[in-house]
């Protein structure tokens, strides 16, 4: 599980709501963005499963949300892909030794062990 604390008082937070889906989806684990909620921030919490789907997303303001987070289902997503589809690990794992990354200092691919 992937948890990002965030202080969002600006009207972008549906583009960080976009960026936890996404870390989920690529990931394969559940991600729980909470945000900060009224006066500080606008709220909109969430909590998105290991296929980048919203489970619960709390309203602006002051919510609290409460989730099983059922880990099966990651090993599931990893196993059989998202949606019984996409396995984003192992599909690059052919590109291993050939994505290099300059800006890293050429450092190259490498995907987690479990894939």
């Amino acid at each position: 599980m992937i948890i990002q604390p965030t202080l969002t008082t600006t009207r972008d937070r549906e583009m960080e709501v976009v960026m936890s889906r996404a870390n989920a989806f690529v990931n394969q684990v559940f991600v729980v963005n909470v945000n900060g909620g009224d006066p500080s921030g606008v709220g909109e919490s969430v909590i998105v499963d290991p296929e980048g789907t919203i489970m619960q997303q709390a309203r602006g303001g002051e919510e609290i949300l409460y989730g099983v987070l059922d880990l099966d289902r990651v090993t599931q997503a990893r196993r059989y892909g998202t949606f019984g589809i996409n396995k984003p690990w192992s599909q690059l794992k052919d590109q291993r030794g050939i994505l290099a990354y300059p800006m890293f200092g050429g450092a190259s691919f490498q995907p987690p062990e479990w894939s």
